[in-house]
């Protein structure tokens, strides 16, 4: 019989060893910037963090403390700024009744302890006080280790290891226990890793880190031995209890190695999977005494790409089982002869007849599993992550032949055209949508069962108030109901969510008893909220297409797609239903990727609104011969826009740099909800163009704020709900308005499109500018030269010149009255007239444009009233103070120049008037 004692000693040495492979990986990968980081940013503030405590110490200001030390942390990376450092002493300081008593827990916490004894006690002092003035689910007991050591640390880096959030999270990883008797106990077993089995508290931290960020797949001949523990202890009567800890440990490498490789190992294989882990006992009684994980074919019973590890090695290979039905193991095994894959041989599970024994012990009477097997001798030159990801990709066609799929015919799917559309148009996956991804792992941690009970409200909130990982349209009503709760009306929602997410129900059946139970239901948490924290928790499942009706829903989806609707009666089993539906229809093409088959489906139902019109001619040719100009011309401003999305036009007054981007637009955009024009004036605002906070009224009559979007934010919107289609701002007078403070953020992103950043107004809901969206500015430089606009700003813009006499517009009054059949001797003025003026000033930016000319009935009576009423004015304008050139540019006196040199021209006699002049 095993002893406690020879057990826990055999434990010890596993740890010891499990952290000693990861160290080596580290060494061997870790950049040395991720070394550094505790020398250049917090060594050079620790010994400002005291004075503080002895401020404290004297006065016992724990406000001044408080307002003190947030400062001090924000002002440096420190580390300890957000919400579980610095966050609690906030809260402390906010919450505790009695100031002098918080003041005296805060004193012992953060004074460095004389021995681990000491430290502990600290820790639970600390700890239980955060439990006595907890309101709702703040401040967080689980907070204390991190808050007090943190200074600790400061104070004697090599003595005392920081409990930081990655160190705790990666000392869970390796022991599998997360559960601790109290605080205390919890930063013991980090000091344990840090001090006894690493030696050196600083590179712990460092190896804590690179493995929280990198995620490794690290393999060691130790997860082998761990599963010979257990070995003859039922015989030797032992008390299997002392194997829990051992299970767990493997457990968590199982959850590691399966929840990291989850999506890589379904784009290998082309499809989702979902991964499984084992469960901590064997039986009722017996711990587990194995490690295994598969990545699962949903709705099976086993089918599988299965990493299976004992004493002697590990095999990587398929689980063959579609079904469990009798006579399984004969029929699996006879498809997988029929297609034998090179390197595989079918092995046998613990108990089975059919396979060669490797030493598995798991597994039913017919288990087998069709893989390649790598000795332990092996794993140090093994990299486990890419012989999976091989492994899946080998097995890939005998999972479809397995799962009775017709490949021929899958490749033959009509569909496949439209996605390669799809993909092409919109580039997907962009920088956005990997964004996406990524918000989906933040908001599953907020919705993490152990999380929940603890999350702040206003950071749960950010699951519906934001577009991130799809939108729910607003939930104001849900957020009065968060907002307006007290405790137990608060607890008693976060026990809702908790239930949608991680209940043992059906998902139907969990989505009707929310909707329907009164015990259940939350004012405002409908479908779409629903279904959004469901995607969210179990991305294996749901896809990003939240409503079941609507323009937008899974129901016209659905019909898009030819599948027949769900005839369920229910709103969960229709939510459900028509999701696996399009999941199961789409997934051959999107594996493991639900956000890709949501943005795949949304651009779809775009696509179907288009209407299909064959062109009869091309609207580029006639927009040419309309304006004028060249064809090439044309070819050029869309090859311009093409390139970086936006140009501007920039010419004198009055050249059609308007009516031209106008017209253009409608030939490339003919939707005109996809082209507003706007214009900039001086008191343009970024709150006018892109979003910001506009007062309004509530039912009450009571004076609220809401953020209220702008034409761009508009904009963005409909081009993020229709991925692919083009769409067009024409933003008139662009250099009228402060242009950096205008455009703020969208200064960036003019040039770097589809990467997501934080905006002014949404710090928390990254926003992105699709490269679907096209910009025309017009500048007129009569009012500013170009040479003055922000050279940022030019660098994003193509710039294309629009003067009178020079480049695509020379002629085009020219070319105007000659089809209008009016007099050619008005451009012939016009031109003079641009000459006189580009002598005069020294450049074309103040020609007269054309389109003050292109008027029909043109005579010399028509030519003396623009030019009265429009052109000397602006010729005022630009001579202020100067009366003798701006008498030079007189109606009569341009016209006896005109007249002197070109009389010929001019088809009608001259008035007396002009012949005495």
């Amino acid at each position: 019989m095993s002893d406690g004692t020879d057990i826990e000693v055999q434990e010890r040495e596993f740890r010891r060893r499990w952290h000693e492979a990861h160290i080596q990986r580290f060494e061997a990968e870790a950049e040395a910037s991720n070394r550094g980081w505790r020398d250049r940013n917090i060594a050079p503030h620790a010994g400002e963090a005291f004075p503080f405590i002895e401020a404290l110490r004297r006065s016992r200001d724990l406000s001044a403390f408080q307002a003190g030390t947030d400062k001090w942390v924000r002002g440096f990376a420190s580390g300890y700024a957000g919400t579980a450092g610095q966050m609690i002493v906030n809260q402390i300081n906010k919450i505790s009744s009695d100031p002098d008593a918080a003041v005296s827990v805060l004193l012992d916490a953060l004074s460095t302890p004389v021995d681990l004894s000491d430290a502990t006690r600290k820790i639970r002092i600390l700890a239980d006080y955060l439990q006595q003035i907890r309101v709702g689910a703040h401040p967080s007991p689980k907070r204390a280790p991190f808050v007090a050591s943190y200074y600790w640390g400061l104070d004697d880096p090599k003595a005392w290891p920081v409990a930081w959030p990655k160190s705790t999270d990666y000392v869970e990883y390796c022991t599998g226990t997360s559960d601790y008797k109290d605080q205390g106990d919890r930063y013991a077993a980090l000091y344990d890793y840090a001090v006894e089995f690493d030696g050196n508290p600083l590179r712990f931290e460092q190896v804590a880190a690179w493995w929280a960020d990198a995620r490794p797949i690290v393999i060691d001949d130790v997860l082998c031995d761990r599963t010979l523990l257990r070995e003859g202890a039922k015989e030797r009567g032992d008390d299997p209890e002392l194997y829990r800890t051992n299970a767990r440990a493997l457990l968590a490498a199982a959850q590691h190695i399966g929840a990291t490789l989850e999506s890589e190992v379904a784009e290998a294989t082309g499809r989702t999977l979902k991964m499984f882990k084992p469960s901590l006992m064997w039986d009722g009684v017996w711990p587990r005494g194995d490690l295994w994980v598969d990545w699962r074919v949903p709705q099976t019973y086993g089918l599988s790409v299965r990493l299976w590890l004992n004493g002697h090695g590990l095999s990587v290979g398929l689980r063959p089982y579609p079904d469990g039905e009798a006579g399984a193991t004969q029929r699996v095994v006879g498809v997988i002869e029929g297609r034998p894959l090179d390197g595989y041989e079918v092995l046998a599970g613990g108990a089975s007849r059919v396979g060669k024994n490797v030493g598995f012990v798991g597994g039913g009477t017919g288990e087998v599993i069709y893989a390649r097997w790598f000795d332990r001798d092996a794993f140090s030159g093994l990299d486990l992550a890419a012989e999976v990801l091989r492994t899946a990709h080998d097995v890939a066609p005998l999972i479809a032949k397995l799962n009775g799929e017709d490949a021929a015919g899958q490749e033959a799917d009509e569909l496949s055209t439209v996605v390669d559309e799809f993909k092409r148009a919109t580039e997907y996956p962009t920088a956005g949508h990997e964004q996406d991804r990524a918000d989906r792992k933040d908001f599953a941690k907020l919705l993490d069962h152990e999380e929940l009970a603890i999350v702040d409200r206003v950071e749960l909130r950010r699951i519906w108030n934001s577009g991130r990982y799809g939108s729910t349209g607003p939930m104001s009503i849900l957020n009065t109901s968060l907002r307006d709760a007290d405790e137990a009306e608060y607890n008693r929602i976060i026990a809702t969510f908790d239930y949608l997410c991680w209940g043992t129900d059906a998902p139907a059946v969990r989505i009707n008893r929310i909707l329907e139970d009164d015990e259940l239901r939350v004012k405002g948490f409908g479908e779409s909220v629903i279904m959004k924290m469901l995607a969210i928790c179990h991305p294996e499942q749901f896809i990003t297409v939240y409503p079941y009706a609507g323009p937008k829903g899974k129901l016209r989806m659905l019909k898009l797609l030819g599948i027949p609707a769900p005839t369920s009666s229910s709103r969960g089993e229709l939510q459900v239903e028509s999701n696996d539906a399009l999941r199961a229809r789409l997934d051959r093409y999107f594996p493991g990727d639900a956000l890709g088959i949501g943005a795949f489906l949304y651009w779809y139902a775009e696509r179907d609104d288009e209407p299909h019109i064959e062109p009869v001619s091309d609207p580029l040719d006639e927009l040419a011969e309309e304006l004028l100009v060249d064809r090439t011309f044309v070819d050029d401003m869309v090859s311009l826009l093409e390139d970086k999305k936006q140009v501007v036009f920039y010419g004198p007054p009055g050249t059609g740099k308007t009516y031209f981007a106008r017209k253009l637009a409608e030939a490339l955009v003919p939707d005109v909800e996809r082209r507003p024009v706007v214009q900039f004036h001086p008191s343009t605002s970024y709150e006018d163009f892109f979003e910001g906070y506009r007062p309004e009224t509530d039912a009450d009559g009571a004076m609220t704020y809401r953020l209220q979007r702008g034409p761009l934010a508009d904009l963005a919107a409909r081009a993020s709900d229709a991925p692919g289609r083009r769409h067009l701002m024409i933003i008139d007078e662009i250099n009228r308005a402060n242009l950096p403070k205008v455009l703020g953020e969208m200064l960036f992103l003019l040039e770097y499109r589809n990467t997501p950043v934080r905006t002014l107004y949404r710090p928390d809901d990254p926003f992105e500018l699709s490269k679907d969206i096209w910009f025309i500015g017009t500048m007129n430089t009569a009012d500013r030269s170009i040479a003055l606009v922000d050279a940022a700003l030019r660098r994003r813009f193509h710039f294309v010149p629009f003067f009178p006499n020079h480049g695509p517009m020379a002629g085009l009054l020219d070319r105007w009255l000659d089809r209008e059949s009016e007099p050619a001797w008005v451009g012939e003025l016009v031109a003079q007239v641009n000459d006189e003026l580009e002598r005069e000033l020294g450049g074309p930016h103040l020609q007269l444009g054309p389109s003050h000319f292109m008027k029909h009935d043109l005579s010399r009576d028509a030519l003396r009233r623009i030019w009265e009423y429009d052109i000397e004015p602006f010729i005022e304008d630009q001579f202020f103070g100067d009366p003798i050139r701006i008498d030079h540019f007189r109606f009569e006196r341009v016209w006896s120049r005109f007249h002197e040199l070109a009389p010929e021209s001019v088809n009608e006699k001259p008035t007396d008037d002009a012949s005495e002049s």
